[in-house]
């Protein structure tokens, strides 16, 4: 509901809008929070953006949406992060808060006796989560990451939760959805309270274009819109999300040099080859080769592929579905 409400001790009244930089607990660190109450009634979204610093996109357009919608356009409250990991984001790194070397999306719950990564976590799991009636959490390809965008929702919690999660990444505008088996991650940990979650992937590389901006920035209005918080015009949706099940993410075996022969988006049959590694005279070490036939949803497009590295990651088309 709307009212007056109170976060980590700061207190926002109806009808306004606060931004400020909310402090990590016994940590030198703050992070911006934008916090829209409405006049009116409806539920609390939350929406975090850079839990990978390098991940551009939603971090602008969780920035330009603080800005720019008012309390006035809003039934219940929104919250945005953004972003979460600032130490990253001033860094330019990919993946890790630079004061401990953690990636921040494995940590969570996270612990208040932990270090940056694991206070942050904490932050927003014992504080956020806890308000929360739904759960949006922005990504994109990282800086050394290449994708089609796509969206997670958990399949791992209550019915309840995930059909309530379904419901929300159905209005994202993208061509596919992916039902996640996972447990780690901020949107899982929370789809395992209670809190309907959903991760958009939208953009990456280490770019931060126009158009996938606006995308993310029209994703959240039908979002909004979804949950009966805005009623401002959006814009038509481009595609009806349908479901990839057996997701598989190609690590490489060892360290070398990839050379990848498809691109995200493609559509691939089983036993095609997806690319090679080799050493650094060009000799192959290994090649790669598709397990099932499926679309490619995310590729390394860096030459340098450490061990262990997510080269591809792919999985098979479902047919639409009628559920809403």
């Amino acid at each position: 509901m709307s009212q007056d409400m109170t976060i980590c001790g700061l207190e926002i009244k109806r009808g306004t809008k606060l931004r400020t930089m909310l402090p990590v607990p016994d940590t030198m660190t703050k992070i911006p929070l934008t916090v829209i109450n409405g006049v009116e009634d409806g539920p609390t979204l939350l929406i975090t953006a850079g839990i990978h610093g390098g991940e551009y996109p939603g971090i602008a357009a969780a920035i330009e949406l603080g800005r720019d919608i008012e309390p006035e356009h809003v039934h219940g409250c929104l919250i945005l992060l953004h972003p979460v990991n600032i130490q990253g984001f001033w860094a330019r790194r990919e993946f890790i808060v630079p004061e401990d070397g953690k990636n921040l999306n494995r940590v969570f719950p996270g612990t208040p006796l932990g270090t940056l990564a694991d206070k942050t976590a904490y932050l927003i799991s014992s504080n956020l989560f806890t308000i929360a009636d739904y759960y949006v959490d922005m990504h994109s390809g990282d800086i050394h990451e290449s994708l089609h965008p796509y969206v997670y929702y958990p399949g791992q919690p209550t019915p309840e939760v995930e059909k309530a999660s379904k419901r929300i990444a159905k209005v994202v505008d993208v061509e596919y959805m992916v039902r996640s088996l996972a447990t780690g991650g901020a949107y899982n940990y929370a789809a395992s309270t209670g809190l309907p979650s959903i991760l958009i992937e939208r953009g990456g590389a280490g770019l931060c274009l126009h158009e996938d901006i606006e995308a993310y920035k029209d994703d959240i209005r039908n979002i909004l819109r979804r949950l009966k918080m805005f009623e401002l015009p959006v814009k038509p949706r481009h595609y009806h999300p349908r479901d990839i099940t057996d997701m598989i993410y190609l690590e490489s075996m060892e360290t070398g040099c990839w050379f990848h022969h498809i691109h995200s988006g493609d559509f691939v049959q089983k036993g095609q080859v997806l690319g090679r590694t080799t050493d650094l005279f060009g000799q192959t070490i290994t090649e790669y080769y598709a397990e099932i036939s499926g679309v490619i949803l995310y590729v390394c497009p860096a030459l340098s592929a450490p061990k262990g590295t997510i080269l591809v990651g792919y999985g098979q088309v479902v047919e639409d579905d009628d559920d809403d």
